[in-house]
């Protein structure tokens, strides 16, 4: 079976996930723990992590464990302290493994499959390629909240 596209959907991931880590290394401790966009930096970037469970756990699966508890995950609370680098560096290392393991089980056909465990919490169908694609998106998104943080401040951003 061809898997033509869902290397196509990894490249793209492992692009995003690459710009995520390198934030994490150039971000200052000084804008780490500041708000941009409505929330701390360090959260903005955990944030997207964190919503990989909600995307590939399976239907009736209980959330998987995570270093905060889920109102800092789904952004509604921050925490009164912001965890170091190395704690966030390491949660987002194994949600990355996760997406890379998910999407190696997916051939091109199973694409356009619908992904149970998400359809059922979001009250609507998506496919693996939605998966795939929400993935990177979302946290496309958030990583320019970050970028835009280091470059108010002057700094150059990872884009």
């Amino acid at each position: 079976m061809s898997d033509c596209i869902v290397k196509s959907l990894r490249g793209g991931l492992e692009f995003t996930f690459s710009l995520a880590n390198k934030f994490i290394e150039v971000c200052p401790d000084d804008v780490w723990d500041k708000k941009f966009g409505g929330w701390p930096v360090w959260q903005q970037l955990f944030h997207p992590f964190a919503s990989i469970d909600f995307f590939l756990r399976p239907q009736d699966a209980p959330p998987s464990p995570a270093p905060f508890e889920e109102g800092v995950a789904e952004l509604k609370i921050s925490p009164a302290t912001a965890p170091d680098k190395k704690t966030v560096q390491d949660f987002m290392a194994g949600a990355q493994a996760r997406v890379f393991a998910y999407a190696m089980t997916l051939d091109d056909a199973a694409l356009s499959k619908v992904n149970e465990g998400p359809s059922a919490r979001m009250g609507r169908e998506i496919t693996h390629a939605g998966v795939l694609a929400l993935i990177g998106s979302h946290t496309m998104y958030h990583l320019g909240a970050c970028d835009a943080a280091l470059r108010e401040r002057g700094l150059p951003g990872v884009f």
